[in-house]
């Protein structure tokens, strides 16, 4: 019997969530995306293939981009149709993120905040519910470059932005200016990558990459 998550923390060993591990590392923050994941991944049909791209190719979105009315704290992508609500959250004592269930997505509080002028900020999210069906962010790895993504803020405010890159990366292998809180605004939106093995990470069984999907402003 999997152990409900009520205390909404991510603790090693317990129920089947996402844990972004964040080390501190010369007054910095590092980034190691390990996340724990349910004893068995979800079979393979259930899994969509991720098609990466950069920002130097070109845009492959063809459709609507009218901003959509969206509640404060929530993410929308509605080309994939997902629709999550934000936590804002910061680590535990062992370092990894709290994340909440998998309906809504964590901001990691040491990151920018969301609709930044400036800075990096970060969205996690579980790629799975516990029994391994896929959750709402499971549906990351459909993007295409261009799709526009729209945030908002506590106040309920709503900020455009433009896919620019998608990439299934190695949970050591964030992007270093995932972190940085100062510098040209961009956001990034993290899940485990279901396509990848399922293996030990850790020292926990998961997916060993993560879906990273990267996006900056569009005015």
């Amino acid at each position: 019997m999997i152990e409900p998550c009520d205390r909404r923390r991510v603790l090693l060993n317990r129920c089947a969530p996402t844990a972004l591990v964040l080390l501190g590392a010369a007054g910095a923050i590092a980034g190691v995306l390990a996340f724990t994941a349910p004893s068995a991944p979800p079979p393979a049909r259930q899994t969509p293939a991720l098609a990466p791209f950069t920002s130097a190719e070109p845009d492959t979105y063809t459709g609507p981009t009218a901003t959509p009315g969206l509640r404060p704290n929530t993410l929308s992508i509605p080309g994939i149709d997902l629709t999550v609500g934000l936590v804002d959250q910061g680590r535990d004592d062992s370092g990894y993120l709290v994340v909440p269930h998998a309906t809504k997505a964590a901001r990691y509080k040491g990151s920018a905040a969301v609709c930044a002028a400036e800075g990096s900020t970060l969205l996690a999210g579980h790629v799975n519910f516990p029994d391994g069906s896929p959750a709402p962010m499971a549906s990351l790895v459909r993007a295409t470059k261009g799709m526009p993504l729209y945030v908002s803020d506590k106040s309920g405010m709503t900020c455009r932005y433009k896919i620019v890159g998608l990439e299934s990366l190695a949970k050591t292998s964030l992007p270093a200016d995932t972190f940085a809180t100062e510098g040209p605004p961009i956001l990034r939106v993290v899940t485990c990558d279901l396509a990848s093995p399922f293996l030990a990470v850790a020292g926990q069984a998961q997916f060993a990459n993560n879906t990273v999907a990267t996006a900056v402003p569009w005015p």
